[in-house]
């Protein structure tokens, strides 16, 4: 078998991005793939071969084949398999908002920008936002801890343990990682979990999950 092991890639793609065409993709989340088909086989050489090593990864829409937000992915390494297929270790990078499609030897492409989390500067706010964030995250690791183990087995084994609380809040684009390791293995409706992807504050993310975890915590 095969092994190519990749540093970390540091170019900031926005034009013809090629696309892969599969799930939901989140900032600083694992995103193991099993890649078969001969475009997307394509896709990762060409990745691999022009040293990006990272293309964009948005869910299936029924009008447009692709939707309008995803995120970016960043080969860590790539396992070859003797038949062409490739077992490809990815984590989740910048997320991006669609401005043009295209189409590449069979893959999807686009041009993109990508979404930072606005910050707050008022004191009041930063405070209010801390309280809010401190709820959520005590919260989250409740509903986590009360899961069966079996369950929680299972998402430990697929994610990881969740990240630990943060201290700065605003320290990265896409705000703490624990609320994206969170979206990825609770079992929501990729329309819900595309619309938080999408937004750029963190109060309404944070409150956004909140609402999800109340609704679990009910059942």
């Amino acid at each position: 078998m095969e092994r190519c092991l990749l540093g970390t890639a540091t170019l900031s793609l926005t034009k013809n991005v090629p696309i892969f065409v599969c799930t939901i993709a989140y900032p600083t989340v694992p995103c193991p793939l099993h890649v078969f088909e001969p475009r997307y086989r394509l896709m990762i050489r060409r990745s691999i071969q022009t040293g990006t090593k990272q293309f964009g990864m948005c869910v299936s829409d029924t009008q447009n084949s692709f939707a309008d937000y995803g995120c970016m992915l960043q080969i860590r390494n790539v396992h070859f398999l003797p038949d062409g297929r490739s077992v490809v270790d990815t984590i989740g990078g910048k997320r991006f908002r669609v401005l043009k499609r295209g189409m590449k030897d069979g893959y999807c492409t686009a041009d993109i920008e990508y979404l930072e989390d606005v910050k707050v500067e008022n004191e009041d706010e930063i405070e209010g936002l801390r309280q809010l964030h401190d709820l959520v995250y005590s919260q989250a690791c409740n509903w986590f801890q009360n899961l069966r183990d079996r369950f929680r087995s299972q998402i430990l084994q697929h994610f990881g343990s969740m990240p630990r609380r943060e201290e700065n809040l605003q320290a990265t684009p896409n705000g703490p990682a624990w609320c994206w390791w969170l979206l990825a293995v609770l079992p929501v409706d990729p329309r819900y979990q595309l619309s938080v992807l999408s937004m750029k504050s963190l109060k309404e993310r944070l409150t956004k999950i909140q609402h999800i975890l109340t609704y679990f915590s009910r059942d």
